[in-house]
């Protein structure tokens, strides 16, 4: 009994409260993403080839190597650390948004910053105020925006019977330059000169700042060109709807966030439709599926109350809109991912709930 009694104040003196068990455990949680992300990663995998695959495993080891070093340094349980499944989440997250055929240094450097900075040092699982992933993809896009632009693959039809293995690994591992793969898979498309931008998003960067955004011709998501886009957001739907029916996450927040994006979209393009893509081209082109259901729900980082996740939820998806149409980068889900995560002890505050017993009647407690 004594044994019991003392293994449980150690759990206490090392875990964040509140100190309850739940059915849904931290790592049935994430093993649960990890599965709702696989209609996800076999799209990405056929429309981009395999260099997800291998960007992935070098983001898992050296996630894991992070996570077992803070471990030695905190004298925590090293099997704790080797059980937990939030570093292949982070993984994988950081592995759908970067380029394919990234170098592997940059994204050592990406994961290494996610898993020290963003998350260990602030205290580990459960303790960081930033979304890993996020950061470290916004630590890459600001230290090595060229990167971004050279090692980006056009999405084509069977891109994984191009980009394969073996020709991924070569660039990503061996410096070999990476422009003959990429023109291999866009040689793939209906009209390989379609998009002249590493992606949808830079392409009207230049047309965006020039206000001549209606000069270019709308995507037709029927062609090779863009129906990866349109898998890749019914797949991410696919995942985020197994998560809301598993009570993962709530369905509150991708409601409010793409009833933003759509409405928003559409009112900015319609005001200004020079300056501001359609709403379905906010929708389906940087990353909005992908945030709505796995980034923006992140229990750690987001608000902490019920009407505060919903107000996070319509943060973030303005500050999305914000920054593609009146700002320098065109990745902005990142940016307004982060922006919203500082935003949430805030929107906590202003959304917290009445103390019991209080503001019932007048003349009552105050």
């Amino acid at each position: 009994m004594q044994i019991s009694v003392q293994s449980a104040k150690q759990n206490l003196g090392i875990e964040a409260a509140p100190h309850l068990h739940a059915k849904l455990s931290t790592n049935k949680i994430m093993a649960l993403v990890l599965i709702a992300l696989l209609p996800g990663v076999a799209v990405t995998l056929y429309y981009f080839g395999c260099g997800l695959i291998w960007q992935f495993l070098l983001l898992t080891v050296v996630g894991f190597i992070c996570e077992m070093l803070c471990a030695l340094l905190r004298a925590r349980p090293l099997k704790r650390a080797a059980c937990d499944l939030s570093v292949y989440v982070t993984a994988l997250l950081l592995a759908l948004t970067l380029p394919p055929l990234m170098p592997w240094y940059w994204t050592v450097s990406a994961m290494a910053f996610a898993i020290l900075i963003v998350k260990q040092a602030f205290g580990g699982l459960g303790m960081n105020i930033f979304n890993p992933a996020m950061a470290g993809f916004i630590f890459l896009i600001i230290s090595a925006p060229g990167a971004f632009f050279t090692t980006y693959i056009a999405p084509a039809p069977a891109a994984i019977q191009v980009a394969t293995l073996e020709r991924s690994a070569k660039v990503i591992f061996t410096a070999e330059e990476p422009a003959v793969l990429v023109q291999d898979i866009k040689a793939l498309q209906d009209d390989p000169d379609a998009l002249s931008g590493a992606t949808f998003l830079e392409s009207v960067k230049t047309a965006r700042k020039a206000q001549t955004v209606n000069a270019i011709a709308a995507p037709d998501f029927a062609s090779t060109n863009y129906q990866a886009y349109a898998a890749l957001g019914i797949a991410y739907a696919a995942g985020g709807l197994l998560l809301i029916a598993c009570r993962v996450i709530l369905f509150q927040m991708p409601l409010a966030f793409l009833a933003t994006i759509a409405a928003g979209g559409a009112l900015w393009h319609y005001l200004s439709p020079n300056a501001s893509i359609s709403c379905a081209e906010h929708l389906l082109f940087g990353g909005t599926m992908l945030a709505a259901f796995f980034i923006i729900t992140d229990p750690v980082t987001n608000a902490g109350t019920s009407k505060g996740r919903v107000c996070f939820s319509i943060l973030c998806a303005l500050l999305i809109l914000l920054i593609r149409v009146e700002g320098s980068y065109s990745d902005s889900v990142a940016f307004a991912v982060l922006l919203s995560n500082a935003a949430a002890p805030l929107i906590d505050v202003l959304t917290r709930r009445r103390p019991f017993g209080i503001g019932y009647k007048e003349g009552g407690l105050q």
